[in-house]
């Protein structure tokens, strides 16, 4: 394990009313995608707290933690962390492998005229393979990994590579949490930042250190 947890404790903070309002929007949108019963086609979706997550990354950027503005948002669902990440100043890209949601992700960051990209693709990269174990799913490395140069893995559509990503967020399920910190270890450049949302008011920060 390459990788320390950072002291974070989540406080309410007065939100910004740019941001305020595309959070409003967001649940509103959310809210019509519940009531359409849309959920039961895709029912491992169920999104963050969009006030703790910004808590969460204006804590840092307020502390000047991460080292650059390369932010991914791993299973970015609505894209509701993507958005309060580029509005904070960074480059942000959403990760979501069912088209439909980057969809409407795409559709919300665009009607609120919000600069972020969105793929469809897999959060796991090529040279990686999940698989279910008896206690939740894990990682593991597979034979294609370092098919590229310099092995350093990257998503189809992006011009970085993931260890030039400097800060990470995701929503784990239970059965994924250690899967995601795993993925984390094996990807992240060193000085990267993880905050992870594991449930109301349960937010951890990670922060990748040198092999």
């Amino acid at each position: 394990m390459a990788y320390e947890q950072l002291n974070y404790t989540f406080e309410t903070v007065a939100i910004p009313e740019k941001i305020r309002s595309f959070i409003d929007e967001a649940d509103r949108r959310c809210d019509a995608f519940y009531d359409a019963q849309l959920n039961k086609r895709f029912p491992r979706y169920v999104p963050s707290e969009p006030e703790q997550v910004f808590a969460a990354l204006k804590h840092l950027t307020d502390a000047n933690l991460p080292l650059g503005k390369n932010f991914i948002e791993w299973g970015s669902g609505f894209g509701v962390a993507t958005g309060i990440a580029s509005l904070l100043g960074y480059d942000a890209t959403g990760i979501e492998i069912e088209e439909t949601l980057v969809e409407m992700a795409e559709s919300l960051i665009k009607d609120r005229a919000i600069d972020a990209e969105f793929l469809a693709t897999s959060f796991v990269p090529e040279g990686y393979l999940l698989y279910e174990a008896v206690s939740g799913y894990d990682l593991v490395p597979d034979d294609s990994f370092g098919n590229r140069p310099d092995g350093n893995p990257r998503y189809e559509g992006m011009d970085i590579d993931l260890n030039e990503v400097d800060l990470f967020f995701a929503y784990p399920w239970p059965g994924e949490q250690e899967m995601t910190l795993k993925l984390f270890d094996a990807v992240a450049g060193e000085g990267a930042l993880l905050v992870a949302y594991f449930g109301d008011r349960d937010l951890c920060i990670y922060r990748k250190l040198d092999d």
